[in-house]
């Protein structure tokens, strides 16, 4: 272990023997670890004492600069700091959730006098009611599909007030039956608003109540004769019911429980929660967990109920079931106020593994995506490195591509893609100066030598890629021998039948066009030309605005920048008004008038 500074061997000798939170900082001050303990004392300076017992905390110790600590009144009060502190601060050393800010829930906006219900990732303290998240995004639209059939409401985004509507026609929605039109006064605040706590109550799982109220509804309706209405109701009944039915139950009161699975496989761990309501398993939410590599389930699990529960005090279930017994369970227990079960046998049994078995699938499912998402990338450079005989795997390509107009203004581009995806901070862009006229082969060599001679190692390319055919190729060849560079391969690309040459190969190389290797070389290709042509359309537009504005007596080469920057071009300049062109800086009334006038002449 290295040796502890005197600033922390001071403060560990006046660490007290009392709950709280500690935090761990490194040399720049930023907090990277935070933890809480019954007895400060004992806790932090086990950090400095012994051998750390695995290699994450040893990592850990190593950054240690500096801490801090909290003094609680208790152990419970210090675990909900601890978790507020790394919701806060996010230290690179604890396990935390994932942000769930990338799963969507259903918001119903309260606070409007006819509230829309819709499908939002971004949850604020709004007044309005939200439920998730859904982690599967099918699921969440199917439900609301569900939700307009069976409640109709509204999804638009009329402000709609009080009162007398505004409105003069509604939307499709109301000629499918899908809202009721409040907007053109088809409904009043009132039946609409218990649509709408109907939804609420559905949401919540308390399906019993809404049928209750439905059936009184349909019985009214009848009773005033309005049978169209009546059956419209029965319908909606029908189909709450049919739901219910789909819906598995496990118990039979109207208590909500949460059902707790964690599966861990290296660094990756995700957490899947069954969510119980009204007896009825309605949802499922999944989290991934950061930081989770060397760290037990006991660990992970009691990480997540710190993070996941904090500040849902009085919307805690009527009991959490856990697959395994948390790290600190008697505190945690005290703190959820000792509604922790961990089933052995049974039902809740069954239901703790089928949470394992879907926070298992989900880790199975990122793996599969990310195998997808690496088999785009790394399978059309395998397939150019086997179909063209390279010598090694072309990961870094660059493409260059010349751009002129009869010889004038001639730039030129370089892109660079890595694992087959443009990398833009080492694109290059090239004003060619030892060439007059129109001539790409010299242009090409310019451009060539001045990259391969300021190139460095982090930016040498596997493979250069010519736009041209054979001449471009053995003329770009020739410079790259001349360079002494042994280890960049080289290859053209022909606009007219895409067909790829080799140096010193007299047949060119012709790939399917569903080869994604040719997609990547094309794609490669058509953005270097997107990068020279935007570059020649900026110099050509500089160089226009320059020699008109320089006959200009009183604008000088500030002012033509500025005039540049403003607007672009000649045509804009000549389109403005004289407040316009005052307001550029520098520029007066007196000489915006003769900008002006010069220009239209």
């Amino acid at each position: 272990m290295a040796e502890i500074s005197q600033k922390i061997k001071d403060k560990l000798a006046l660490l007290p023997e009392k709950p709280g939170v500690y935090l761990m900082k490194n040399s720049s001050g930023k907090i990277i670890y935070v933890g809480k303990s019954k007895n400060l004392k004992h806790r932090v300076r086990s950090y400095f004492s012994g051998t750390p017992s695995d290699n994450k905390t040893m990592e850990l110790v190593a950054h240690i600069n500096d801490f801090d600590y909290i003094i609680t009144t208790t152990e419970v009060e210090a675990l909900l700091l601890e978790a507020n502190l790394i919701k806060k601060h996010k230290p690179k050393y604890n396990i935390f959730l994932i942000d769930d800010k990338q799963y969507p829930f259903i918001k119903i906006s309260l606070k409007e006098p006819f509230p829309k219900i819709e499908v939002t990732r971004d949850k604020k303290r709004d007044g309005a009611a939200y439920f998730g998240p859904f982690t599967d995004v099918k699921a969440i639209r199917k439900t609301m599909r569900m939700l307009e059939w069976i409640f109709p409401h509204r999804t638009c985004n009329r402000k709609i007030p009080s009162g007398k509507p505004v409105f003069k026609r509604a939307c499709m929605n109301y000629q499918m039956g899908k809202c009721p039109a409040p907007c053109i006064g088809k409904i009043s605040e009132e039946d609409y608003r218990r649509i709408i706590f109907n939804v609420i109550r559905f949401l919540k799982g308390k399906n019993k109540e809404v049928l209750a109220q439905l059936q009184e509804e349909m019985k009214q309706k009848s009773a005033k004769l309005q049978f169209e209405e009546a059956a419209k109701i029965r319908d909606r009944i029908n189909d709450i019911r049919k739901i219910t039915f789909s819906q598995n139950m496990y118990f039979t009161d109207d208590k909500n429980r949460d059902v707790i699975g964690i599966y861990q496989e290296g660094k990756k761990a995700a957490v899947a929660i069954l969510k119980i309501l009204s007896g009825r398993l309605l949802n499922k939410e999944i989290y991934a967990l950061d930081n989770a590599e060397g760290k037990s389930v006991a660990e992970l699990t009691e990480a997540f109920l710190k993070q996941y529960y904090s500040g849902k005090s009085s919307t805690l279930p009527y009991r959490i079931f856990l697959s395994e017994i948390p790290s600190d369970f008697p505190t945690l227990n005290l703190w959820l106020k000792n509604k922790i079960v961990v089933p052995q046998r049974g039902e809740m049994k069954k239901l703790t593994k089928m949470a394992r078995e879907n926070a298992f699938n989900f880790i199975e499912e990122q793996k599969l995506k990310h195998l997808r998402k690496s088999n785009r990338t790394i399978f059309p450079i395998k397939e150019l490195k086997d179909k063209l005989g390279l010598r090694k795997l072309p990961r870094k390509i660059i493409c260059l591509d010349i751009s002129t107009i009869q010889g004038s203004d001639t730039v030129s581009s370089l892109v660079f893609f890595e694992n087959g995806k443009p990398k833009k901070k080492n694109y290059r862009r090239f004003i060619i100066k030892t060439v007059s006229g129109q001539n790409d082969f010299a242009s090409l060599a310019e451009t060539l030598t001045r990259y391969l001679k300021k190139i460095e190692e982090p930016e040498k390319p596997d493979l250069i890629v010519i736009d041209g055919g054979k001449g471009q190729l053995s003329s770009a060849f020739e410079i790259l021998k001349k360079s002494g560079i042994e280890d960049i391969e080289m290859i053209s690309l022909a606009k007219r039948l895409e067909e790829i040459f080799l140096p010193n190969k007299s047949n060119s190389v012709v790939l399917p066009h569903s080869s994604p290797s040719l997609r990547l070389l094309i794609k490669l290709r058509d953005e270097a030309h997107r990068f020279a042509i935007t570059f020649h359309r900026k110099r050509r537009s500089a160089r226009t605005l320059t020699s008109e504005l320089d006959k200009i007596k009183g604008v000088g080469t500030e002012t033509k920048f500025r005039l540049l920057k403003e607007f672009g071009s000649v045509k804009n300049i000549k389109k403005a008004e004289i407040n316009d062109l005052m307001s550029v800086k520098g520029i007066g009334r007196k000489l915006a008038e003769k900008i002006l006038s010069e220009l239209s002449c």
